[in-house]
C-alpha cells in the first residue's frame, strides 16, 4: 500500500514588534515567551480554514501568528499551487486580545477611553515599495499610530442618526469586500433629523460604510460576534490576487509566491515625562537640614539639589516645592522601556539616576542613589498635553 504525502507551505506570517522590550517582542524570558497578545480566528474563519485546509499556529517567538496552506504540484516557474481555490472575497480574519494591560500605557498609544473603537490592520495597505519580509500592517511605515488604525465597531444592529430628515432609498450600509447593500430596516424622521435602523446580520464581518444622499457619511468594522473586554483589534488578511505583489498572498493562478509575505505590526515606545515627587517627614534628614538654614543658604542650597544622571540626555529641573514635598521634572519625555541604559554611554551602562544635594562645589554629596525607573501600571495625562510618569519617593 503506497504512503499518501501531504504537503504544507507558509502562507504568511504576522509579527508584533513591540520596542518597548528588549527583544522587540515579549518580556524577557528564560525558557517560555509569553507574548501580549492572543490570536483568535473568527468563526467565518476557522470555517474558511477548514474548507481550503489551512493551518492556524500561533507564533510565541515572534509574538505573532503562522497560516500554513495544503499545496500540490509546482508550476513551470517552481512555485507550489494553493491544494484549494479560495472563494470569492475571501478573507482570514483573526481577533487580537490584550493579555497585558499595561501595553497601553508603554506603547505609543492614544490612553484607554471606551470610545468603541478597535485596531484595525489588514494587508491591503498599498505600499509598492515595502519588503516581501517585512510588510507593515499599519498604515504608516513607522508602527502603528491611534489616528491611523483605529475604527469604531459595531455588532449586528446599527443606528445613525442623521441630521435631517431621509427618504426611503436614500440611506443604505455597503461592506466594502463583498460590496453587499443593506438597506435600513427602519427610517424615523422627525422635523429635523432622521434615526436609520439596520440589521447586518447578513453580512460577514468587515469594513463596512454608510452611505446618504449618495455620500459616504460613516464607517466603521462590522464584527458579528459580542466583543470580548480585552479585544484589542482584528487583523484581516485579504487572499484576492489582486493586491499589490509585495502584499500578496495568492497569485491569480493559485500559485504561492516565494518567499511567504511576512506581515509586521509594530509599537513604537511611548515617551513620557518622568516627575519624581518627593515627601519629606520631619524627621527626614534633607529636612532638617534645610530647617536649620538662613532664608539665603536655603534659596542656594535648594539651587543646588537636583536629579542628576548618567545619561546627558537626561536632565531635570525643580517644578513645586515646599516645606515638605519638593518635585523634579524631566526636561524632555523619556522614552518608557524594558531595559534602561545611558544613551551617552559607550559601554551601555545601565541608565543611573540619584538625589545629590550641593551640586557644583566641595561639599557635594548623594541624596539618595539609584532611583526607580517609572512604574508601568499607570501614566498620567490629567494636565494635557503632557503625559507624566509620577514616581513617588518618601524620604
Amino acid at each position: 500500500m503506497g504512503i499518501i504525502k501531504t504537503k504544507y507551505n507558509p502562507l504568511f506570517a504576522v509579527s508584533v514588534q513591540q520596542l518597548f522590550y528588549d527583544n522587540s517582542i515579549c518580556q524577557r524570558y528564560q525558557t517560555t515567551p509569553e507574548p501580549d497578545f492572543d490570536f483568535v480566528p473568527t468563526t467565518e474563519t476557522l470555517q474558511l480554514l477548514d474548507k481550503m485546509d489551512l493551518v492556524f499556529k500561533p507564533s510565541p517567538t515572534s509574538g505573532g501568528l503562522w497560516v500554513l496552506a495544503r499545496v500540490g504540484d509546482k508550476t513551470g516557474g517552481g512555485n507550489y499551487l494553493l491544494r484549494y481555490q479560495p472563494p470569492r472575497a475571501a478573507k482570514l480574519s483573526f481577533l487580537m486580545l490584550a493579555r497585558n494591560p499595561e501595553l497601553y500605557n508603554f506603547n505609543d498609544l492614544p490612553l484607554l477611553s471606551g470610545d468603541g473603537s478597535l485596531y484595525y490592520f489588514s494587508n491591503n495597505v498599498g505600499d509598492t515599495t515595502a519588503l516581501r519580509s517585512n510588510l507593515h500592517l499599519s498604515k504608516d511605515v513607522t508602527g502603528v499610530k491611534g489616528s491611523n488604525d483605529r475604527m469604531k465597531y459595531n455588532g449586528d444592529v446599527y443606528t445613525f442618526v442623521y441630521s435631517s430628515p431621509v427618504a426611503p432609498g436614500n440611506a443604505y450600509v455597503v461592506h466594502q469586500l463583498t460590496g453587499t447593500i443593506i438597506q435600513p430596516r427602519a427610517i424615523i424622521n422627525d422635523l429635523t433629523s432622521a434615526r436609520l435602523l439596520f440589521d447586518l446580520s447578513a453580512l460577514p464581518s468587515g469594513i463596512c460604510k454608510l452611505f446618504v444622499n449618495a455620500a459616504q457619511t460613516d464607517i466603521f468594522y462590522y464584527l458579528p460576534l459580542p466583543a470580548q473586554g480585552n479585544l484589542f483589534g482584528i487583523i484581516e488578511i485579504d487572499l484576492s490576487p489582486n493586491l499589490d505583489a509585495n502584499y500578496r498572498v495568492i497569485e491569480t493562478d493559485r500559485s504561492l509566491q516565494a518567499p511567504a509575505p511576512m506581515y509586521t505590526i509594530q509599537f513604537t515606545k511611548r515617551k513620557t515625562t518622568w516627575r519624581y515627587r518627593l515627601s519629606l517627614t520631619q524627621n527626614s534628614p534633607l529636612y532638617r537640614e534645610m530647617a536649620a538654614l538662613s532664608a539665603p543658604a536655603k534659596s542656594d542650597f535648594l539651587n543646588r539639589l537636583n536629579i542628576v544622571s548618567n545619561d546627558t540626555a537626561i536632565t531635570f529641573t525643580k517644578g513645586n516645592v515646599a516645606d515638605l514635598a519638593i518635585e523634579f521634572v524631566s526636561n524632555s519625555p523619556i522614552a518608557l522601556q524594558e531595559v534602561y541604559t545611558s544613551s551617552s554611554s559607550s559601554t551601555h551602562d545601565k541608565l543611573g539616576l540619584q538625589l545629590k544635594k550641593y551640586i557644583g562645589i566641595a561639599q557635594e554629596a548623594t541624596v539618595k542613589a539609584d532611583l526607580p525607573y517609572p512604574s508601568l501600571e499607570t501614566v498620567n495625562q490629567l494636565q494635557p498635553p503632557n503625559i507624566y510618569s509620577d514616581i513617588f519617593l518618601t524620604l
